[in-house]
């Protein structure tokens, strides 16, 4: 029997910890596990946190941790660099890639919207409510994210559904953007 982990992606940015700007992944790696266990201390220890690694859009790295058998990461795994996620991510929403890229390095989001709009009337007028509902989840925070598949922090919940949830502070644009993979997990 498996145990029941809930993974969650958080959007986090280097301007969001006091950290050099020179700093390297370890330095970075070590800041946000601490912010994660700050964030996320339970004191009844359940659901218990696992944390999956890290990617960094500048340092262009990965650290994911060893996994065991029952324990795959989601999102942050190795060789796999921040935009390969979004790229992926993308592609699973239907967003062609040339699209995805554009949003990816420059953080602007409206050619996709424009695509989300047609598509979702076009599942609408299909009456598939539920592909017209999978892509409105997107819509609301896509211009204020600047990624597509990343919802606001307000939908942060530790059951659910596996999703990526823009954890920043304030969004400083690209280039120093980092993704976090943890999971709740809550036993078997």
């Amino acid at each position: 029997m498996g145990n029941d982990l809930r993974h969650k992606g958080l959007l986090l940015d280097e301007a969001d910890f006091a950290l050099p700007q020179d700093c390297d992944m370890a330095t970075l790696i070590q800041a946000v596990e601490a912010f994660c266990k700050a964030e996320f201390r339970n004191e009844f220890d359940h659901p218990s946190l696992e944390f999956f690694g890290v990617v960094s859009e500048r340092l262009e790295d990965t650290s994911a941790n060893p996994f065991d058998s029952f324990l795959k990461a989601v999102w942050v795994k190795p060789e796999t660099s921040f935009q390969d996620i979004f790229l992926k991510t993308a592609e699973d929403l239907g967003i062609p890639e040339p699209l995805a890229i554009e949003a990816i390095e420059t953080g602007h989001t409206e050619s996709i919207e424009t695509q989300f709009k047609d598509r979702i009337r076009a599942h609408l007028d299909a009456r598939d409510y539920y592909s017209a509902d999978r892509l409105m989840q997107y819509l609301p925070d896509l211009l204020s994210i600047g990624l597509p598949g990343v919802k606001g922090a307000d939908e942060f919940d530790t059951r659910g559904q596996d999703m990526i949830v823009d954890f920043r502070v304030n969004t400083y644009g690209t280039g120093r953007r980092i993704l976090v993979e943890i999971a709740f997990n809550w036993g078997q």
